[in-house]
């Protein structure tokens, strides 16, 4: 057999940020009676996690992760087999089956608070840093420089647009660290990752941190440095996010089956009262966000990859 042409064969898998392999087969993921309108937002080929959505509620963005495995002939005659990853921040109209890729080798996208620009961990230097963009993914202006740490990540930005707060890993360990606008003032707060901001109240994150070998929720305060850890048990329960107007938290959790890594999707009120469960089944959520209207967007593997759903808690009408 004459092979002289390189041998493609596209095997979609990956993995980024904790997420595990995805499975082959479809599994079933089902909304509890607390939720409603479970709808799965994306349909691409590649891995799909980390939803953003836009301040007025209308736009998507997230990270898409594509391992593609090919083969080619060595000068030997030899088939080789060679694996590429390309890592891509989407931007899609909510409800639209059309895509806009925007930047390679970039993850972690959120939005400006005026709808400027994005900003994102730039991945392709030895470094992560983080950069701002244009919304439409144009000119790479560096904001952290990766002096400080090794992998600049989840950057957020406070609603004056003067303090922008990420993680970054430091010896073994991830820190929660800010800066100003401009880069300067580099300041580590503690050890943490999945760092969000309370959008109704800029002077409070919410963020993950390990206690003995679980993953707990944690909120601090960043006038007072006050911690405060907002779920317990042994399981983990991770990824938090606070509702735009400050009075949910959206979180999951393998409390259903410590045993294994499927998570599902829970709500519950600022304070930590009233939990209620939003998602069940057979699968794995992830990287929960509040839409302005309430709705939940998170990632799932319940059709094969992981892709982006979405779902409506009952209580937040």
């Amino acid at each position: 057999m004459n092979i002289r042409k390189a041998l493609l064969i596209f095997l979609i898998l990956g993995s980024f940020s904790g997420i595990v392999y995805a499975q082959k087969s479809s599994m079933v993921i089902a909304p509890t009676g607390n939720a409603e309108g479970l709808i799965r937002e994306t349909v691409d080929a590649g891995q799909e996690f980390y939803p953003r959505i836009s301040p007025d509620g209308k736009l998507l963005l997230y990270n898409s992760l594509e391992k593609t495995t090919y083969f080619t002939l060595s000068e030997t005659g030899n088939l080789m087999a060679k694996t590429d990853k390309k890592l891509r921040i989407i931007k899609k109209e909510i409800g639209s089956p059309v895509t806009n890729p925007l930047v390679t080798d970039a993850a972690y996208p959120t939005w400006m608070p005026n709808n400027s620009g994005i900003l994102f961990s730039y991945v392709k230097p030895v470094r992560a840093v983080i950069v701002r963009s244009s919304l439409a993914g144009v000119g790479l202006n560096y904001v952290s420089q990766g002096e400080m740490g090794e992998d600049d990540a989840e950057p957020v930005i406070t609603r004056d647009m003067s303090k922008i707060y990420f993680t970054t890993i430091m010896g073994r360990s991830r820190m929660i660290c800010s800066m100003d606008a401009k880069g300067g003032n580099f300041t580590v707060l503690t050890e943490g990752g999945h760092l969000a901001l309370n959008p109704n109240d800029n002077t409070k994150i919410i963020y993950n941190a390990r206690v003995g070998k679980v993953v707990q929720v944690f909120t601090m305060d960043l006038k007072t440095g006050q911690k405060a850890q907002l779920t317990n048990g042994d399981y983990n329960n991770k990824d938090g996010a606070f509702s735009t107007d400050g009075k949910y938290i959206a979180f999951v959790s393998n409390r259903e089956n410590p045993k294994k890594r499927n998570h599902h999707l829970y709500v519950m009120k600022v304070e930590g009262t009233d939990l209620i469960q939003l998602t069940q089944g057979d699968t794995d959520e992830g990287d929960p966000c509040f839409g302005p209207d309430g709705t939940v967007y998170f990632y799932s593997n319940a059709d094969k990859n992981y892709n982006i759903w979405k779902v409506k808690p009952r209580y937040t009408r």
